[in-house]
């Protein structure tokens, strides 16, 4: 009867607290994603422990038992019907987390076009203000030729001035010579 004990636990007991629920909403974390791997290694474990421990029982206590085939069938029946429930929590599981990778890529997709969106936007106002900053400099350069150029109309006035100036004082001082010899010739007279 151990052995059949034995042959019947697949390693996994049955309680509400082994049923696993997944939750399907957006909170779902990714890294919860591998919880399920640990559920359906338990059907290879359980298959494992099983061929481990055959040794252990003699082939005496399994001839032994072996001579009551209602009782080995309702232990295989058993023992199918655990494995059909893990491969059914194992298959609703990875149904569940397809799921929610699908929902994940999209939330993934959703943020890849935002990033790109405002990269574009980012690079526009770049390009925006480089070509304000370039008009603004084009102005200044325009204004600055504009203001060179009447410095050095104002610079040709200056130096006509000058000269008209100095033509002025070079009559001035010939009057004055003029007037000085003639008032010296009006006292040589008187």
């Amino acid at each position: 009867e151990e052995v059949l004990e034995f042959l019947a636990d697949p390693g996994t007991p049955e309680s509400s607290s082994n049923q696993v629920i997944v939750t399907n909403n957006a909170a779902y974390q990714a890294d919860d994603l591998d919880a399920y791997d640990s559920d359906c290694d338990e059907i290879n474990s359980a298959k494992i422990a099983l061929m481990a421990n055959l040794p252990h029982y003699g082939s005496d206590n399994l001839a032994k038992n072996s001579t009551s085939p209602a009782l080995q069938d309702d232990l295989i029946l058993s023992v199918i019907e655990q494995l059909k429930t893990q491969v059914v929590t194992c298959t609703k599981i990875n149904q569940d987390n397809k799921q929610v990778n699908e929902l994940l890529t999209a939330e993934l997709e959703r943020y890849k076009h935002q990033e790109r969106g405002l990269n574009e936007l980012k690079h526009n106002e770049k390009a925006s203000t480089s070509y304000e900053h370039s008009q603004e400099i084009d102005s200044l350069k325009h204004t600055l030729s504009e203001y060179l150029k009447e410095k050095e109309s104002f610079e040709q006035k200056i130096a006509i001035l000058k000269d008209d100036l100095q033509k002025e004082k070079s009559r001035n001082i010939d009057r004055e010579l003029a007037l000085d010899k003639e008032v010296k010739e009006l006292n040589n007279i008187v």
